[in-house]
């Protein structure tokens, strides 16, 4: 059995798993409401509250599984990337937790396990697959020559997508995060929408940028003004700006390095009219699309321990005193 931690932003997620991947508990506390006011996630904030939770969503995995701390193969948490203080959190808390008992711990890759979800199992992740990380946080493009091996295709220079969604939903006053506000209103909209930019240049062709987009969405909604009616038109015009950029750029990578499949995880991902543009692209291109169930696009434990039981069936996990477990929180490249 594993137990595995998620705190690298502000989902504090626990999640237990018997060795076939079978999840036994899995939950998760939100802290939109202590961030909503700030319009985005206070760090500290978000560390003290992840290591005020963690002791009772870890009491309540044992107790609802009937299980016992004695029955762990190993505890698996992020420890990278993601913000120091809630890995930090996470790492104390565990370290206490499995000090006695000599339980191994396993550290995880935070993309990696975004990407890992995106399947049912690793033999659905073929040699030359491309991985895309879309969230609040990552815009994110890899090749995956061999899981887990991630090369760095592309990024964002600026903006992820989930910032940029953010970004337009506080133009148009919505509350935080923005991403699912964007997707409701837009969803009320029939007809055209507002183009925003018609071209942008990064450093490589597969590079993404958004801060253009955000500027003149800012622009278009102070033309356009806040009115109620007018806010499906500017929702759906801002989802299609960020959506259709994302996808001319993966359009480009798909048709340069004909990969045999797509793994899309993260945040954004869940976005509705984001997973119909990757259908109709990955159909066009004749690639094969796995994108991570709606449940599991955002930051959960359950991507923690699939990704975990994975390696420790590899045998790479730390022994006590776990001096290999710190907080890596720009883990991007490696």
């Amino acid at each position: 059995m594993i137990l595995a931690l998620e705190t690298s932003c502000d989902d504090t997620s626990v999640a237990l798993v018997d060795l076939t991947g079978a999840i036994l508990f899995h939950r998760s506390l939100s802290q939109i409401s202590l961030h909503a006011p700030f319009g985005g996630v206070v760090p500290e904030l978000a560390s003290r509250t992840h290591a005020l939770h963690l002791p009772r969503l870890v009491e309540e995995a044992f107790r609802e599984s009937g299980r016992e701390i004695s029955e762990l193969s190993a505890a698996a948490l992020t420890i990278g990337p993601g913000l120091s203080g809630g890995l930090l959190a996470a790492i104390a808390y565990l370290k206490g937790l499995c000090f006695f008992s000599r339980i191994p711990l396993i550290p995880v890759h935070h993309v990696r396990a975004h990407l890992r979800v995106a399947v049912g199992s690793l033999d659905e992740i073929p040699p030359e697959a491309l991985g895309l990380v879309v969230s609040g946080g990552h815009t994110h493009l890899y090749r995956l020559s061999r899981w887990p091996d991630l090369e760095l295709l592309a990024r964002t220079t600026d903006d992820a997508a989930g910032e940029a969604f953010d970004k337009g939903a506080k133009a148009l006053g919505l509350s935080y995060p923005g991403g699912p506000e964007i997707e409701r209103l837009a969803s009320r909209h029939e007809g055209p929408v507002d183009r925003l930019v018609k071209s942008i240049q990064t450093p490589s062709s597969f590079d993404m940028s958004f801060s253009g987009l955000k500027t003149a969405f800012v622009s278009l909604v102070s033309r356009e003004g806040k009115e109620p009616e007018r806010q499906p038109f500017l929702a759906a015009s801002c989802q299609e700006a960020i959506i259709s950029h994302i996808i001319d750029r993966v359009g480009k990578a798909l048709r340069h390095f004909h990969p045999p499949a797509l793994l899309v995880g993260g945040g954004v991902a869940a976005n509705g009219a984001f997973r119909k543009a990757l259908e109709a692209l990955c159909g066009e291109t004749g690639v094969s699309l796995h994108v991570a169930p709606r449940p599991l696009c955002g930051d959960n434990a359950v991507m923690v321990a699939l990704m975990g039981l994975e390696i420790f069936r590899s045998g790479q996990f730390s022994s006590f005193p776990y001096d290999e477990i710190g907080p890596r929180p720009r883990w991007d490249e490696d």
